[in-house]
């Protein structure tokens, strides 16, 4: 009997939790029969005083499910974050782990040039190890790693341009204002339009500055973590291809879906299946090919979004448009389309029809490639198989 009591005593309780929850979602506006079964799923949230103990790596989890940007909001009023506040900090943590392992980084790299001047080779058992070190301080997978072929000098000057490049990066996020930071990032990359069209090589065409920098825009921690891959393409034109849409897009493709460039997937893909088949087509009417292996190393910094309400086109591109509103005002009516159409066509080709509210992320790409052209098709699995160990 007593257990008969007790088991509900513990419902009438669960329930009591449960409404209680229910009443703090519903004041600040979320709905209780939506948010409920993903807090408990999440996070295992069954009661109000569960949620004092959640911190900002929790609220990002929720993130993840919020059917309306003004959720985001909500979320944070419930679990009292300052996601600002909160961000900074974690930029700041993020930037501090990054200098410590730059500092270690920098030690190994000159211990391993003191070896590499005594005539010491990559195949010597202290130089391997002081590799590893170098390698785990810049936090590099094994096999995205110099390859074997590659001299002790060569790896040495490649690891040097890449501390180099990410010593400039920390110190500018450092010492200029987020905004000067955002301008001066790939020559204001950010800024810049893209003319969204069904060519991939239209898309990743230089514009001029489209938008200005948002009034109050604020630079975050990364919201992805360094990524390394490799990729392998059968002709030039794909290798080229694929390079020039990974300087000019960025990773944030991989994000913006969910933001204000959702088509972009769709396209992109299919113009690399495009490419794919033009390769073959290449290939069947030739005895020669081509082979290349890229590496490349991602590493974010800082990311920043840019809030619809706050775009605002540049000074240049809109006195573009105010030269075409003033040419349509003084044209006839059986003219206008096709003014439109040139005017129109030549605004998008300069400026871009859109712009990547995204996250838009900030950091560094490093590229290592080896490739060989010109050769038989009879040796290309030869030709592959070695490719395949770099």
């Amino acid at each position: 009997m007593s257990t008969g009591k007790e088991n509900s005593q513990n419902s009438a309780q669960g329930d009591a939790a449960k409404d209680e929850l229910a009443k703090r979602l519903g004041a600040v506006g979320l709905s209780a029969e939506y948010w409920l079964p993903k807090l408990h799923k999440q996070l295992g949230v069954t009661s109000t005083q569960a949620l004092k103990h959640l911190r900002y790596e929790d609220y990002l989890k929720l993130e993840c499910d919020v059917q309306h940007t003004w959720e985001k909001q909500a979320l944070q009023e419930l679990l009292k974050i300052d996601s600002k506040a909160t961000m900074k900090q974690l930029q700041e943590q993020r930037l501090e782990m990054l200098k410590k392992r730059q500092e270690q980084a920098k030690s190994a790299l000159k211990e391993l040039k003191e070896m590499q001047e005594k005539g010491r080779s990559r195949h010597e058992e202290a130089v391997t190890k002081k590799e590893e070190e170098l390698q785990g301080a810049m936090d590099i997978a094994p096999e995205y790693w110099a390859p074997a072929e590659k001299t002790l000098k060569e790896v040495i000057e490649n690891v040097h341009r890449q501390l180099d490049l990410l010593e400039e990066s920390v110190s500018q996020s450092e010492n200029l204002p987020d905004k000067e930071v955002l301008r001066r990032a790939s020559g204001g990359l950010a800024l810049q339009g893209i003319y969204q069209t069904k060519k991939l090589a239209e898309m990743v065409e230089k514009r001029e500055q489209l938008i200005d920098i948002p009034e109050g825009l604020e630079l975050f921690g990364p919201e992805q973590g360094p990524l390394f891959e490799k990729k392998e393409f059968s002709s030039a034109e794909a290798e080229s291809s694929f390079t020039r849409a990974m300087e000019k897009l960025g990773f944030s493709i991989s994000v913006t879906a969910k933001g204000g460039f959702g088509a972009f997937s769709a396209e992109t893909s299919s113009d690399y299946s495009s490419f794919s088949e033009s390769e073959e087509t290449h290939r069947s009417r030739s005895e020669h090919t081509y082979i290349c292996t890229t590496k490349y190393s991602y590493l974010p910094l800082a990311s920043c979004y840019f809030p619809k309400y706050q775009l605002r086109l540049s000074s240049a591109a809109l006195q573009e448009l105010k030269e075409i509103e003033d040419i349509l005002s003084h044209t006839s009516e059986s003219d206008k389309l096709n003014l439109l159409k040139s005017r129109g066509g030549s605004f998008f080709s300069r400026f871009g029809s859109h712009v990547n509210q995204g996250p838009l992320h900030l950091g560094g790409i490093f590229w290592w490639k080896v490739l060989k052209p010109h050769f038989r098709a009879q040796i290309e699995n030869k030709c592959k198989q070695r490719f395949s160990c770099l």
